[in-house]
């Protein structure tokens, strides 16, 4: 898990440097509940008060940065508010299963 933890973190600082304003952003999936196998997607939630205004343009502005690293980080962006929509299935495993970033 340290090496997944290791470019998760990589990935941030990136995304922070490339200048998106970065709330809150946390690791989250097989790699936090102990399943992963070497080929396992880094599931990566970036949360920014700037996301929400075109979903797909911030993707593919984070899968770029992510490809830079490592191919198997699989960035998901959130606003503040959708991660605490307490219907939201996956924002409710993300709040559930995690591990914060720096």
């Amino acid at each position: 898990m340290n090496d997944a933890i290791v470019k998760a973190q990589k990935f941030i600082d990136r995304v922070r440097n490339s200048g998106v304003f970065v709330s809150n952003a946390s690791v989250f999936g097989s790699w936090v509940k102990g399943t992963a196998h070497a080929e396992s997607d880094i599931d990566v939630c970036v949360v920014s008060p700037n996301f929400g205004k075109d979903y797909i343009a911030e993707m593919v502005r984070l899968r770029k940065i992510s490809l830079s690293i490592d191919s198997r980080i699989e960035p998901i962006p959130f606003t503040p508010e959708d991660l605490a929509d307490p219907h939201g299935t996956l924002a409710s495993q993300i709040r559930k299963y995690s591990l914060p970033l720096k």
